[in-house]
């Protein structure tokens, strides 16, 4: 089995086990604790790498983090459908940055996404950013990697501040991959 798979067979059982010993209110109410405990280290520690990398983006040779946040959301079927890219939780108004070197193909409104800006990266693959609150960019604007080019916001279909970060290898008529692993390949961990 994968590792989200794993993860989610881990929270079931852990989960099961909750109910068990301390019943369904009380096991919602730990568990719900539970995942904000993770939350809050998980933000303490994504503080202490910004403020090691002197509070810019984390860079990885040409390629760069897009946003210091929480993973919220994976590369994978959601609800039915797929979920095309990740989502990573931020407060409003955080930077986000572009991965790496292009050029702004798309900055404005997008269906679903509220507002988004695209890159086409010099390999040729593009990134998409979506939900921001502040486009900080504009279509045809060469970006380097780490570069601010929005702000978080809680945009189009969304239930609060993030980003959602799309990868398509080969430009837009490509294929959609997994950015954490797109990113991985790169130096960069998510």
């Amino acid at each position: 089995p994968t590792m989200l798979a794993q993860k989610a067979e881990y929270e079931e059982t852990f989960y099961a086990a909750l109910v068990e010993l301390l019943g369904p209110e009380g096991a919602a109410a730990a568990f719900a604790q539970y995942e904000q405990d993770l939350a809050t280290q998980y933000d303490a520690e994504a503080a202490a790498r910004a403020a090691a990398n002197g509070g810019g983006p984390l860079l990885s040779g040409n390629w760069a983090l897009p946003l210091a946040g929480r993973l919220t959301s994976c590369f994978c079927e959601r609800w039915g459908s797929m979920h095309w890219g990740i989502d990573i939780a931020a407060p409003m108004y955080t930077p986000h940055y572009s991965a790496g070197d292009g050029v702004v193909v798309q900055a404005g409104s997008a269906t679903g996404f509220g507002q988004a800006v695209y890159i086409e990266h010099d390999n040729g693959d593009v990134t998409v950013y979506g939900h921001m609150e502040v486009i900080e960019v504009v279509v045809g604007q060469r970006v380097a990697a780490g570069q601010e080019i929005a702000l978080v916001g809680s945009q189009g279909f969304s239930t609060g501040p993030h980003l959602h970060f799309e990868v398509y290898v080969g430009g837009l008529s490509g294929v959609r991959v997994d950015p954490v692993l797109w990113l991985a390949e790169r130096g960069i961990f998510v």
